[in-house]
């Protein structure tokens, strides 16, 4: 990559960079709190006992290895040809996590 090249994806992509990551890293955060407060209340009984839990375990799984992938993504230092292509991609990716995670959760307030 060029020094143009390289200050054009400065200019385009790197600041969206990092408030990206934090995001993902706090929403991660709380998907994994959420988890662990869930399988904790459940000491005597399953914590999958119902279709509506079976479908917020799933659509939360779903969601976190996108998030994961998300992360990678955003963190990956390789030099891309067309970083503006990547980064769109990525918050696509990102924003099917965040969908896919409220769906989820709306599927379990309603079922």
């Amino acid at each position: 990559m060029s020094d143009s090249e390289t200050d054009r994806y400065d200019d385009e992509v790197a600041g969206f960079r990092q408030p990206m990551v934090t995001s993902v890293g706090i929403i991660l955060g709380f998907l994994l709190g959420f988890l662990a407060n869930w399988a904790a209340e459940s000491d005597k009984a399953p914590a999958l006992a119902t279709p509506s839990d079976y479908a917020l375990a799933g659509t939360l799984g779903i969601s976190m290895v996108c998030f994961v992938v998300v992360l990678f993504r955003l963190l990956d230092n390789r030099v891309v040809e067309r970083p503006g292509l990547r980064y769109r991609t990525t918050l696509r990716l990102y924003m099917a996590s965040m969908t896919i995670a409220g769906v989820g959760l709306a599927a379990a307030l309603i079922l």
